[in-house]
């Protein structure tokens, strides 16, 4: 076959084998192109997957690290709760005196459980108070170390208008006891 591709190719006339030898090289140059082409695609679209998975690993990571700080900060939340060892009453009365503050009844609630802990509450009433000296003494009460919060507070204006009636639940959560 080779003997009779060369046979034929000697018959051709200097501008055939002209025009066969641009032909060929053409037909080269345009499958070199076409592979090149097809190959520069199909890099840039790996290019493009390799950045998106990376972008998404990016992103994995920086939430990975924030669940795991979650996590750490729910761990020592949960061991603070359950070494929580506030005693409501005697808090409440350390409170009292370095404000000065005084409380008029005070009557313990029944603890309310929720899941593995319970919130110890007692209700507490003011009967006259200014704002500057309640505002204090709120802002002394809440602890988030010793997880002491009020879950409700009632304000009302006495009849003297410069002094205030406010009615408070103070609680705090603690490890609930087994049962």
């Amino acid at each position: 076959m080779k003997e009779r591709l060369i046979a034929s190719f000697a018959t051709l006339s200097s501008r055939e084998k002209n025009i066969l030898v641009v032909f060929g090289t053409a037909l080269i140059l345009f499958a070199v192109a076409a592979t090149f082409l097809f190959f520069d695609d199909a890099v840039d679209t790996r290019r493009e997957e390799i950045a998106e998975r990376r972008s998404l690993m990016e992103k994995v990571t920086v939430h990975r690290e924030a669940f795991r700080r979650a996590k750490d900060r729910e761990a020592a939340t949960l061991l603070a709760i359950q070494n929580n060892e506030t005693n409501l009453n005697s808090y409440l009365n350390g409170v009292r005196e370095t404000y000065g503050v005084e409380i008029s009844t005070i009557k313990e609630l029944k603890a309310e459980k929720k899941g593995e802990f319970q919130k110890e509450m007692i209700e507490v009433g003011i009967r006259s108070i200014d704002m500057d000296a309640l505002m204090s003494f709120l802002y002394a009460l809440e602890n988030k170390a010793r997880f002491v919060f009020l879950p409700s507070i009632s304000i009302k204006k006495r009849f003297d208008g410069k002094n205030y009636e406010v009615t408070m639940i103070v609680a705090t959560l603690k490890e609930a006891a087994e049962k």
